[in-house]
């Protein structure tokens, strides 16, 4: 599958869309109180499993979840587009993640722009085009 068929190519680009719709959703709301509450939950369920408290410290967790939003865009998109680099999702994940903040900093009053979170979001972007990169790799060697 890390290969794509014109049948898994559609779902892919299925999936794309759906997920950008999810994130557009999530990221330009009016306000920030769902993805306070998601962070709030991600940190319980951290120290529920043990995590120590220097891992769930609430600015590294909000971190970490900004990180892991766009892995799955980076991901799907490496899938949908082999001949696309993880360089090539690293600066895409920081046109996107720097465009987010852009309106959340200027068009929503209740949202405040955020370095921290485009770095977190391309960091993402990186880590999903690294992840398929590695699979992709592994498959491949004898």
């Amino acid at each position: 599958m890390l290969h794509p068929t014109p049948r898994s190519t559609r779902w892919l680009t299925v999936a794309l869309v759906a997920y950008g719709a999810f994130l557009a959703v999530v990221l330009l709301t009016p306000t920030a109180g769902p993805q306070s509450s998601s962070v709030g939950w991600v940190d319980t369920l951290a120290h529920r499993l043990g995590a120590p408290a220097a891992f769930t410290a609430p600015g590294r967790v909000e971190f970490v979840c900004n990180a892991l939003i766009l892995m799955p865009v980076s991901a799907l998109g490496s899938v949908r587009w082999p001949r696309t680099t993880w360089r090539d999702w690293t600066a895409y994940a920081f046109v996107i993640a720097s465009g987010v903040e852009l309106v959340q900093g200027l068009l929503l009053p209740g949202r405040s722009a955020s370095f921290a979170d485009v770095v977190a979001n391309t960091l993402g972007g990186l880590g999903g085009a690294v992840f398929v990169a590695v699979l992709r790799s592994r498959r491949s060697a004898p």
